[in-house]
């Protein structure tokens, strides 16, 4: 069936945004650690924040529909991924 190769096509176009959001999260915070700005570290931190936010909606979201194709990675709960 063609409808399951698509399906597991945009599963793994999920997966990989998902690691991406969290990569830029992460990306984020390494930045912030260098501000001198309160008001610009609050934004970035809030900006890693939400990054990781998006990242385990959408992994949560993945696990609802069962889409076996992720990258089979758990995302921790507050979804930092391990070092």
């Amino acid at each position: 069936m063609s409808g399951m190769s698509s399906d597991s096509g945009m599963g793994s176009w999920i997966s990989s945004r998902i690691c991406e959001a969290l990569d830029q999260a992460n990306l984020a915070r390494a930045i912030a650690s260098d501000l001198e700005d309160h008001a610009l570290l609050r934004a970035t931190v809030q900006l890693a924040e939400d990054l990781e936010s998006f990242a385990v909606s959408l992994a949560a979201r993945l696990a609802e529909i069962g889409d076996g194709s992720g990258t089979g990675e758990r995302i921790p709960h507050g979804g930092r991924r391990p070092a």
